[in-house]
């Protein structure tokens, strides 16, 4: 078996562990994104009755949107956390996830904050944190939806550094930022 090989699991662990505990990445994102064809499923709002900013949102089809175009599978629930988080892979080259976390802020749950980089993305705050779970070529951007919740995207390779994951993140959360409820 090659070294990269033996690191898929280890990704697809470390991201899975990522979209339930962990937030951000490296460097403000900046531009002005731009929505790319709205999928049916895909449902924006301010918020549901029950307070969960993503009540009237799927992971896996917002996931699917974000990667539309890209190459990758389309997205399957997590194990850990099948109601909330989603993942999706292009064979040899990386793996995403999205775990749309109602509850839980941006700034929660980073192990070294001194990789944890806060910044802006059309308005809205966000946090990017490299190497999220101590593996090199992992990248997590945690983009404010509303103060108390959050949408994770984490991007995990195996054949590309951690500079290589946070850019593949910074240009996902790009396309994902239109399609999340507005702030506030």
């Amino acid at each position: 078996m090659t070294g990269t090989t033996n690191r898929r699991p280890m990704l697809i662990a470390g991201l899975a562990a990522l979209a339930i505990l962990s937030s951000a990445c490296d460097g403000a994102v900046s531009g002005n994104p731009s929505p790319t064809t709205p999928a049916p499923t895909v449902t924006t709002g301010t918020s549901s009755s029950n307070g969960d900013p993503f009540a009237k949102m799927t992971p896996c089809a917002t996931l699917d949107q974000t990667l539309m175009g890209q190459g990758y599978a389309k997205a399957v629930p997590t194990t850990a956390d099948t109601e909330r988080s989603c993942t999706s892979n292009k064979v040899g080259d990386s793996d995403v996830a999205l775990s749309l976390q109602a509850g839980q802020t941006i700034d929660e749950n980073i192990p070294d904050r001194s990789k944890a980089f806060p910044g802006k993305l059309n308005g809205r705050a966000l946090i990017l944190e490299r190497e999220p779970t101590g593996i090199t070529g992992q990248c997590s951007i945690g983009l404010e939806v509303q103060p108390g919740s959050r949408a994770l995207l984490a991007v995990g390779t195996s054949a590309k550094t951690t500079d290589q994951a946070c850019d593949m993140a910074e240009t996902f959360a790009k396309k994902l930022e239109p399609l999340l409820p507005k702030a506030g």
